[in-house]
């Protein structure tokens, strides 16, 4: 006997609930023709929305007009995906794959992204929807067709720089410190020319990089001086008058990413580019000391990178701990101490004791899991969702923005008309462009609000790791510390506070801590 079977038809969406839709842009880096970019696009946007009655208008994300073959680089974008991913949206309109990406693996794979989550794309210009069975085979042509274009532009300017540095043409795009780019020459500039001499002397006269910089800072305010800069500048051939050219390249592969060329690529070495501010042989002098010091270093007992590193900060000045070596071994220490001639009164710690802080603090984690992270989850949401409920502030804003919008064109059409005059059209369109980036960094404020959702997300994650460790620790896990720990305060009273996956801070008193003075 056959069974009866009732069909029950697929529907998108409940009867008169409206389709959430998100625009997604990308518009020129100047702030002009950003801001013009940014108004057409919305209105275009927010007009095509109000004539559909099935749609409303989520948002608009607007990326400044920087490569497109690397979505990690596009906040915007990153928005975007965040917000369809929590189901804020249900369809993208983009004006063709262009916008949206370059690089046909990303494409095809966030646009699977966006369909797990019930997000369709429509790309406008090229007449593409996802939400069409044979959509992906069209949009990965199309977006293989964008990503060959930006591979091609960005071989062709390669070609081009790399002849120009051939010949000894290349002219660079910007100037080091002490020089000042003029007319295409590197021209010198006495003041910072003065420091650059002083740099130089300082380091034949047995200073270090940091002791340099320390000097530097304490004699001005105006630049910010390190280590690393110090050093960039003592192996700088560019104070001689010479330039080295292609010390960075770019590969030619998706994502475009620039990297340090280590003999990937040529070279080109050219001699007399410029005035020089060191003569040669002081600048060979100070490269004979670096060569020396650097090889001193690698070849003695250098300190490998431990899992520690860069995760301990102190509390009463801010500064990162750093490993020390000690007759009995080594230990961790505020680093202020030996970058300056300032005491820290930070107490220091062995391996041993960090190991033993972070079982004492996972064990605890575990026995109370629900009262510290559950509970947590559950106020974030609560939070979350006030903020949500006050969301309308957004869509008025959205609203003034248009009407802004329109009065800007309304002043552009007047002044071409010559209805109004110069000084009028540019005082009126000064002023809404004043009003625009108050109302948009507001709107930018609400909207950050919206990170309970990361935090939310986080201590869920964290929660997951914890409960997949069934036991307590009785040993150190640097799998499970890597994980779960973001850094560690270390407190004036010589406690350790671990800030965790989602910003709980759990605090565990240590035994045995010291105070640097007290090493014998």
């Amino acid at each position: 006997m056959a069974k009866e079977v009732q069909i029950i038809k697929a529907t998108k969406m409940s009867a008169g609930k409206k389709i959430r839709v998100a625009a997604y842009c990308r518009v020129s880096t100047r702030s002009e023709d950003q801001l013009n970019s940014f108004f057409a696009q919305m209105k275009y946007y927010t007009d095509y929305v109000r004539t559909q009655r099935d749609m409303v208008l989520v948002d608009i994300y607007a990326d400044e007009g920087i490569t497109g073959t690397e979505i990690a680089k596009r906040d915007e974008f990153q928005r975007l995906i965040k917000d369809c991913k929590n189901r804020k949206i249900d369809r993208v309109l983009v004006k063709s794959v262009t916008r949206f990406a370059r690089n046909s693996l990303e494409c095809i794979e966030t646009v699977r992204t966006l369909k797990e989550n019930g997000v369709s794309v429509y790309f406008e210009n090229d007449n593409i929807d996802t939400e069409q069975m044979n959509s992906e085979m069209m949009l990965y042509i199309k977006s293989a067709f964008a990503q060959s274009e930006s591979l091609s532009a960005s071989k062709r300017v390669k070609t081009a720089i790399r002849m120009k540095m051939e010949n000894g043409t290349f002219i660079p795009s910007a100037a080091p410190f002490g020089y000042r780019l003029i007319n295409g020459e590197l021209v010198v500039e006495p003041k910072e020319a003065e420091t650059i001499k002083e740099i130089f002397d300082l380091y034949l006269s047995g200073a270090g990089f940091n002791t340099i910089s320390n000097k530097l800072n304490a004699k001005e305010q105006s630049t910010k001086w390190n280590a690393y800069t110090v050093g960039y500048i003592l192996k700088n051939e560019r104070y001689i008058g010479d330039s080295l050219w292609n010390k960075f390249y770019t590969p030619s592969v998706l994502p475009l990413r620039m990297k340090r060329n280590f003999g990937e690529e040529e070279q080109y070495y050219c001699e007399g580019t410029h005035e020089a501010i060191i003569s040669k042989e002081i600048f060979e002098k100070v490269q004979k000391m670096i060569d020396e010091k650097e090889h001193s270093y690698y070849k003695g007992n250098r300190l490998e990178r431990d899992l520690f590193t860069s995760k301990i900060r102190c509390r009463h000045c801010g500064w990162i701990y750093r490993k020390k070596t000690i007759k009995s071994g080594y230990h961790w220490a505020c680093s202020k101490k030996s970058m300056t001639n300032d005491k820290c009164p930070s107490y220091v710690y062995s391996r041993d004791e960090l190991d033993r802080a972070f079982i004492t603090m996972f064990n605890i984690l575990k026995q109370n899991i629900k009262i510290v992270v559950d509970d947590t989850i559950s106020q974030l949401q609560f939070l979350k969702q006030r903020v949500n409920n006050s969301n309308g502030e957004i869509e008025k804003i959205d609203e003034e923005l248009v009407g802004l919008s329109r009065q800007n064109d309304m002043y552009a059409k007047l002044f071409a008309s010559s209805v109004i005059s110069e000084t009028i059209y540019y005082e009126k369109s000064e002023d809404i462009k004043g009003k625009i980036t108050e109302l948009r960094a507001r709107r930018m404020k609400l909207v950050n609000e919206d990170e309970n959702e990361k935090c939310i997300d986080e201590l869920k994650n964290l929660k997951r790791i914890v409960d997949e460790h069934e036991s307590l620790l009785s040993a150190m896990d640097e799998k499970l510390f890597s994980q779960i720990v973001q850094v560690i305060y270390a407190e004036e009273d010589g406690s350790l506070t671990f800030s965790t996956l989602g910003g709980l801070a759990l605090r565990v008193d240590v035994k045995g801590g010291f105070r640097e003075e007290q090493i014998a």
